[in-house]
């Protein structure tokens, strides 16, 4: 049997710009993530480690030191590192990321394959021999993927593990509208007879049904996703697979299940307020956050109305409520102050048609909004 430890969509290299306050703590975390996975594989005994494609999150401009820092790290593992190259950081042999990699490599002790051959790749693990047949990527998009050499090859089915190494979209999993980033099918990969397929790109783990105690047998098709979130956009713990391969004969048995690693979390909430209460902004802002992890970015959409004592605090809550999290932003103008007869009388001429119209809204808090601000730029004209 062998094991195996899979990453991938690590996308060292993020500047996080947009969190200024925060973006070495953001960048500090991804690497210390990398860390405890190698720690993890280590205590299972995995004799592979094995990622995925797009370890860096591009080809020219990452810092040498922190292709240093990714290869010390990845070199502490014992057994084999095999890396696979993928769309935002492949390889022809002219890109910096990879020969600041492999000038890297030249300065430590190492087991670390940098895949850059279109052919099989053999390694013993264990009393195992395990044959690897990669598709790493030559550019950023490709209407075609790189699985063609693979379909020809000559696959020894007994007495050897194979397993496919890809980076591309899978058809269903991955949205891919353009077809432009390696398409392939499953009905493609579970064609070819490898044993299981290890593929990168998608950053959300597939299958999704792989539980963190258990394995899980019935599936041929593995991404891990990435090992933490990277935006508000992407919507998952971070996470590796750790994959188990037995083989008889010709016939493998395949388990597999998670290993939720990934440290800092971004959540993107939204919530609708009704004026129910005078503490019902905070309220709705309490529940949306209850059981959250503080270790997070937050993006708070707010919409609906509040009575007008708490719209004027509404800062002071956000403050309040969000200022435990490692920072937070949010999107309050669909938030409006209720609109109450008081107010419309406060504001316009009784007798006049712009209250009359008002009154007669009363009861559809929307339209009413409409109004209120469509009649209360009017006056101000």
């Amino acid at each position: 049997m062998v094991k195996i430890y899979v990453t991938g969509d690590n996308h060292f290299g993020k500047k996080y710009d947009r969190y200024p306050e925060i973006k070495e703590k953001l960048i500090d975390s991804r690497f210390e993530v990398l860390k405890d996975m190698v720690r993890k594989a280590e205590a299972e005994g995995c004799e592979l480690f094995i990622v995925t494609g797009d370890l860096f999150d591009n080809i020219n401009t990452i810092k040498a030191a922190d292709v240093k820092r990714v290869v010390e790290i990845l070199a502490a593992f014992t057994g084999n590192v095999i890396v696979l190259p993928g769309n935002h950081d492949y390889y022809t042999g002219e890109e910096k990321v990879w020969k600041d990699f492999e000038n890297a490599l030249s300065s430590v002790d190492h087991n670390i394959t940098l895949i850059k051959e279109f052919k099989p790749f053999s390694f013993d693990a264990g009393e195992e021999n395990v044959v690897i047949y990669p598709a790493f990527c030559q550019s950023k998009h490709s209407k075609e993927n790189n699985l063609g050499w693979i379909r020809e090859a000559d696959i020894q089915r007994d007495g050897v593990i194979n397993i496919g190494l890809a980076h591309g979209a899978i058809q269903g999993v991955t949205p891919d509208m353009k077809e432009e980033y390696f398409l392939m099918t499953e009905s493609e990969l579970l064609s070819i007879p490898v044993d299981a397929w290890l593929i990168g790109h998608t950053h959300i783990p597939y299958p999704d049904v792989l539980k963190e105690d258990k394995d899980t047998a019935g599936y041929k098709v593995f991404n891990a996703g990435t090992h933490e979130q990277t935006d508000l956009h992407n919507n998952t713990e971070g996470n590796g697979f750790i994959i188990s391969i037995e083989k008889q004969g010709s016939e493998a048995r395949v388990l597999a299940r998670k290993h939720v690693c990934g440290r800092i979390h971004f959540y993107d909430l939204d919530i609708q307020v009704r004026p129910d209460s005078e503490t019902a902004l905070a309220d709705a802002v309490k529940e949306a956050i209850a059981g959250r992890d503080r270790n997070a970015v937050i993006r708070l959409k707010v919409s609906g109305s509040v009575k007008q004592a708490e719209y004027q605090e509404k800062e002071k809550v956000f403050r309040e409520l969000l200022g435990s999290f490692l920072t937070y932003e949010k999107e309050d103008h669909e938030l409006s102050e209720e609109i109450t007869m008081d107010k419309i009388r406060e504001e316009f001429a009784e007798t006049s048609f712009a209250a009359r119209f008002m009154e007669e809204l009363m009861d559809n808090a929307a339209e009413l909004q409409m109004a209120y601000q469509l009649l209360k730029s009017c006056n101000e004209n």
